[in-house]
C-alpha cells in the first residue's frame, strides 16, 4: 500500500471521487499535534478544501511533497470537485509533530 491515503485510493479506485459514497462532507478539519499535545484543531466549511494550499505553510508543503504525497494533484482534484465527500486528505507525521487534514 502507498504511504499516502490519497495515492492508495487513486490507485485502487481510479479516483478519490469514485470512492465517495453517502452524504457530502460538511467540514474540512485540520489537526496539528506537537510533542503529543493537540495545538490546533480547526473546522472550516468543506468548500474550503479548494483553498487548502493557502492554509498550509510553505515549509509544510515542502515536507508533504518530500513524503511523496502528491499535493498538487490532490489540490487540482479538490479544486475541480463541486461536491466533497468525507475522506482523509493527508497525514504528515514527523518525530515532533503530526498534521492531519480530512473532510467530514
Amino acid at each position: 500500500m502507498a504511504r499516502c491515503p490519497y495515492t492508495w485510493v487513486r490507485s485502487f479506485f481510479g479516483s478519490a471521487s469514485a470512492a465517495a459514497t453517502g452524504e457530502p462532507a460538511q467540514h474540512l478539519r485540520v489537526r496539528v499535534v506537537r510533542d503529543g499535545e493537540e495545538r490546533v484543531l480547526v473546522t472550516l466549511p468543506a468548500r474550503s478544501a479548494r483553498w487548502l494550499m493557502e492554509l498550509i505553510p510553505t515549509d509544510v508543503q515542502d515536507k508533504i511533497r518530500a513524503e511523496e504525497i502528491p499535493l498538487d494533484d490532490m489540490m487540482a482534484e479538490l479544486h475541480e470537485q463541486t461536491v466533497h465527500y468525507p475522506r482523509q486528505i493527508f497525514t504528515l507525521a514527523e518525530p515532533h509533530r503530526q498534521i492531519d487534514v480530512w473532510l467530514e
